[in-house]
This record gives structure tokens, sequence and C-alpha cells, in this order.
């Protein structure tokens, strides 16, 4: 294989495996709900059957992710979460437990390794992992939309997988240096400014989730919603090296703060909302594991936490009784002010703006770049 050729593999890995990471979230998503409904379990415990899911999937990522480090079993994480996915999907008829931890630890171990290499494509730079984990909002409605019509079946999934696997066996990944005891970021507060971002993460994901708790639950509105997380954390990314982090960042949170807030039933301007948001991700993603250097995994895996840190308390009534324009708004501009402020004390250290691509090869493409 020419040098050339093994550039390109690595340049265009966020696109390949964002298809992949869609196939994963609609694979382990539709299967978990099909499997509940297949074993009849009773609303009460359905409901936490469906929790178990998100908290091994996402919850388990920091400590799954320290050992993926530790271990450098990055592209073993992807070979071995697809293969428990796969084997989570074939066993969803037989045995609902076996097929919750496969589902759930399988998406985990596929996340923090694609993650860990996304962050390496050009080490950096915010538009690969915005690349990458966007097409997962479409896996996610997908599933959704796949397990309402009763369009769920065995051997498509099965089948895509198994090609799934077999590209992610033969594919050229990025290098991931060895850091030898890797340490944070040399800055002022290295802590606070990871707990900044984290909270910042945290109002993404309770937003994203809840700021459309007045609209339609029609299919056309979820594709919607899913199509805005989609675009938001793709655009997020490119845009966000071009403008500046700080910028792109703070922006897009201020302007989406009212549209979320005030936007009620009218689903046009809460999805504008959403994909502005959304936005942010691929930011405060890059800027984690510029504080947490060596450590792509675990980088990616305290993201995944803060996210359904979020998420969970949305599914809630309780907690949906709190639900309101000011509510929203405040949580937003808090998260405006989190966000800035962490990035404010990564400034001196990591670069937040990129000069735009010029025609060298992609391995050959600068990682450096002026201040924001």
């Amino acid at each position: 294989m020419s040098e050339t050729t093994r550039a390109r593999q690595v340049f265009f890995f966020p696109y390949v495996f964002g298809l992949v990471h869609l196939l994963v979230d609609a694979a382990t998503i539709s299967t978990i709900d099909t499997s509940y409904i297949a074993h009849e379990l009773p609303p009460y415990w359905a409901f936490y059957y469906v929790v178990a899911y998100d908290l091994l999937a996402f919850a388990s990522q920091p400590l799954l992710g320290f050992l993926v480090d530790r271990t450098r079993f990055f592209r073993g994480a992807i070979l071995a979460g697809l293969g428990a996915v796969l084997a989570g999907v074939l066993l969803k008829s037989v045995e609902p437990l076996s097929t919750l931890v496969l589902a759930g630890v399988g998406n985990a171990l596929f996340h923090l390794g694609a993650g860990a290499f996304a962050l390496h494509v050009e080490p950096g730079r915010a538009t690969p992992p915005g690349i990458f984990v966007g097409p997962g909002a479409i896996g996610v409605v997908l599933a959704k939309f796949l397990v309402k019509s009763d369009l769920v079946y065995l051997w498509p999934f099965v089948l895509a997988l198994a090609a799934a696997f077999v590209v992610s066996w033969i594919y050229r990944y990025p290098e991931i240096p060895r850091t030898e005891k890797p340490k944070m970021l040399d800055v002022n507060r290295p802590v606070v400014a990871l707990l900044l971002l984290l909270f910042s993460v945290f109002v993404r994901s309770f937003v994203g989730m809840a700021g459309g708790y007045q609209c339609p639950k029609a299919t056309a509105i979820a594709f919607g919603f899913g199509f805005a997380g989609f675009a938001g954390k793709a655009l997020g990314g490119v845009l966000s090296d071009r403008l500046g982090w700080i910028k792109v960042g703070v922006a897009t949170l201020l302007i989406s703060a009212p549209l979320i807030a005030f936007g009620g039933s009218n689903y046009v301007l809460v999805t504008i909302g959403v994909f502005l948001v959304q936005m942010t991700m691929p930011v405060t993603l890059v800027a984690l594991f510029a504080l947490l250097p060596g450590r792509p995994a675990f980088a990616f895996g305290l993201s995944c936490l803060a996210y359904i840190a979020g998420a969970i308390p949305t599914f809630y009534h309780q907690v949906r009784a709190f639900y309101g324009p000011f509510a929203f708004l405040a949580l937003m501009l808090l998260s405006a002010i989190t966000l800035y402020a962490g990035l404010r004390m990564l400034r001196e250290k990591v670069p937040m703006r990129f000069p735009s691509y010029n025609s060298q090869p992609p391995a050959a493409r600068p990682f450096g770049g002026e201040r924001n």
C-alpha cells in the first residue's frame, strides 16, 4: 500500500467510521427496545432495562477508557465492540440479560476505540471527531423509527455488522503515539477547567433531550431533531477550527438559548436551536483531550459520562415538572459561561483556530495554528 493511499485512509477515518457509528447505535438501540418487547417485560422493568443499557453504554466509558488507554487496546476495542454488538443482536430473542450486557459494553468499546482514533486523525482539530460522532444521532432516531414501525429484522443488522467488522479489521488507522506517564495539561487549575467543560456537555445533553418537549411527537419531527444533531456536530467542528473555538462555541449557545427556551411547540425554531447547541460538541471533546494528553479513550469516556448524566434525568416525570422557558434559558446561559471560562483557561496552551487547508496531502497538513 502506497503512502498516499495510507494517508487517504487515515484522512477518511471519521467518514467511514461515522457510518459504522450510525450502524452501531441503530443496531444496539433497536436490539434493546425489541428485546424487552420480545421477552414481554412489564413496563416498570422495561424502563430500567433501557436505563441499564444507557449506563452500560455511556457511564462505563471512563473506566473502560482508562483501561483501553493503559493497554493501548484501541483497534481491539473497535473489533471487540463490534463483535459484542453482533452477539447481542443474535441473542436478543434468547436471553435479555446477555443482550443487555453485550449491547451496552459493545457500544461503549466501539465508541472508545473509534473515538480515540478520531481524535488523532488531525490532532488538535475539532473537525474529525465532529464528523465521526455526528451520524450517531441519525442512528438513534432510525432505531426508534424501525422499532415503532415494526421493521427491525435480524439478518440485515447481522450482515451489516459483519461487514463493518471486516472493514475495521483491515483498515489503516491513524497513529496514536505512546505517552509515558501522561499528566494533565500544564495550565492553572486544570481540574476546574475539566469540570467546566464537562458541565457544558451535561447541559447540552439535557437541553438536547428535553428542549423539544412541547413539540409534536411526529416521526418527521424526530428525524428533524436527529439530522439537526448530526449536522450541528459535523459542521460545528469545521467552523470552530476555522473561526475559533470560543467564538463559535459561545455564539452558538447564546443564539440557541432563546430558540430552545421560547420555541415552545414551534418545531422549526427548536430544531434550529438543537442544531446550534450541538455545534459545541466537537469543541468540548477535543478540549477535554487537550487537558488529558495521552489518554484519548478516557477523555472520550468522560464526555460520554457527562452526556448520559444530562440525558438520564429527562427520563423521569419528576424532572419534567420543572421544564420551562426560563429554566432552559438559565441553563443555556450558564453553559455558555462555563464553556467560555473553560476554554479561556486553555487558551495559552491550546491552538483554538487553524488556517484553511492547503493543497498538501492529508498526512502533511499542518496541525498547528493561530490562537482564538
